[in-house]
């Protein structure tokens, strides 16, 4: 299988979803996840920024500040395929990063280390239920998970599984995959 034409197809059918399917879609994977005991456990959680056609992470986030957790987010470094880790207290400290992405303001970024995370949240474009990710291609969270023991938790709609994905030896595998069907753990 051909990893650009899976992205090329997968992304596609996620932008194609209705404003109304991601909703209830988002609104069913909240629910999932605020029951799943990972979570309620979880102390520090790191997490994407949602891009507009990803699953909306900002409920996640407001979720885990009423309830006392711990929030990073990643922030691309400039010619860099690293990433930094900083915690966020407030939306209001985020600023359009590389890649389209929202990060926090240079000023307003506090260095987390990636090894007291409990779980990460991780966004991608294609998995499958072994725990194979298919990201964007540059291997950012690849080379950030592999220096966590924290649990690896896939967001993805139900447009975004497939049977199998096409994995590399360096590809670092979910140990969950949250979407709007439920919580599959696999056996990563």
């Amino acid at each position: 299988m051909d990893k650009n034409l899976i992205r090329k197809t997968v992304l596609r059918q996620r932008r194609a979803l209705s404003a109304l399917e991601k909703s209830q879609a988002e609104s069913v994977m909240l629910e999932s996840l605020l029951n799943w005991e990972v979570f309620k456990n979880a102390g520090v959680i790191h997490i994407f920024i949602s891009k507009p056609d990803e699953p909306d992470t900002r409920p996640i986030i407001e979720h885990c500040w009423s309830s006392g957790k711990k929030i990073a987010v990643p922030v691309v470094l400039p010619d860099t395929f690293d990433l930094f880790h900083s915690e966020i207290k407030s939306f209001d400290d985020l600023v359009s990063g590389m890649h389209g992405t929202q990060e926090p303001s240079p000023e307003r970024r506090i260095k987390i280390n990636p090894e007291i995370f409990d779980l990460v949240i991780v966004p991608g474009v294609a998995f499958d239920r072994q725990g194979g990710r298919l990201g964007h291609g540059k291997g950012y969270y690849d080379r950030f998970l592999e220096g966590t023991r924290a649990f690896r938790l896939a967001l993805a709609f139900d447009c975004q599984l497939l049977e199998t994905v096409p994995t590399e030896i360096h590809d670092v595998p979910m140990n969950a995959i949250l979407s709007e069907s439920g919580i599959v753990e696999t056996n990563a």
